[in-house]
């Protein structure tokens, strides 16, 4: 009897399935490996799915923060139990073409180039949940872009579309006179955010701004009534301009006369008082 339950448990012991998770894993760095992976590409499709319009920083920060936290445990998580090898050390020593290093660079420069930092922080991992703070000026934004759609919206009657480079409209004047405020409120302030963030602005928010002034200017044909600043800056130079020229051709006109003797002035005063007027 014992033997036919030993057979059994061999048995059971090779058609187990090993890659269910009550089975430990020896070694902890392919387990992150895997983990990497899979976070790695839900944070890429993410990116790319919110290419137009462009929403990668609001939109994908779950799937980065959990990506920054496997990467952090790379460095804290060793392949031995004496503790002399990272995984990090582990995963790409071994690996001349470095594919763990370059895909944690590529995730993290897509990131980095979006400045995606300069409208989301603190961003972390509490209990599965990600959290994170939008900055002040993203905040502001946010509501100065909802004021210039609801305008649109009771001018027109319409939803402002996400892309509206395809949006066939017809013209409304009263658009242009109703949302000036509105848009000249939310250009102003982004130009306000480009002069206080000068190392780059968040590509949510300018992507966003893009479009704003893609709908005002070619969908609805509206100008803003700025100052003509290059009229003014063509009269402050050429004014000034006339001016010198002016001193110059005097100056140079004045260096050309021939020089007057006060001496041969006084003796010609003096022949013509004396000459015989009759000669």
């Amino acid at each position: 009897m014992w033997k036919v339950l030993i057979f059994c448990l061999f048995i059971k012991l090779i058609n187990g399935n090993y890659s269910d998770p009550i089975y430990p894993v020896l070694n902890p760095c392919l387990a992150i490996l895997n983990r990497l992976s899979d976070m790695a590409s839900a944070f890429l499709n993410c990116a790319v799915s919110r290419a137009r319009p462009f929403k990668l920083c609001e939109g994908c920060v779950d799937n980065f923060a959990r990506l920054q936290d496997l990467i952090r445990l790379l460095d804290i998580t060793y392949s031995d139990v004496d503790k002399a090898i990272t995984c990090k050390r582990f995963l790409e020593s071994y690996d001349t073409i470095q594919i763990v290093a370059q895909l944690i660079s590529f995730v993290q420069n897509i990131w980095i180039s979006s400045y995606c930092d300069n409208c989301i922080t603190n961003y972390k991992d509490t209990n599965g949940t990600i959290d994170y703070s939008l900055t002040n000026h993203t905040v502001k934004f946010i509501q100065k872009k909802l004021n210039f759609d609801f305008c649109l919206f009771n001018a027109t009657g319409r939803m402002v579309p996400l892309i509206p480079i395809d949006l066939n409209v017809t013209l409304n004047t009263n658009v242009c006179t109703v949302c000036l405020a509105t848009y000249n409120d939310i250009n102003d302030f982004f130009l306000q955010v480009a002069r206080d963030n000068k190392n780059g602005v968040c590509m949510d928010i300018v992507d966003t701004m893009n479009y704003t002034r893609l709908l005002w200017s070619k969908i609805y044909e509206c100008k803003r009534h700025d100052p003509d600043y290059m009229a003014i800056i063509g009269i402050s130079f050429f004014i000034p301009t006339i001016v010198c020229v002016f001193y110059v051709t005097a100056l140079f006109k004045e260096k050309r006369l021939p020089p007057h003797s006060t001496t041969a002035a006084i003796v010609g005063a003096r022949r013509w008082l004396w000459s015989n007027p009759n000669e």
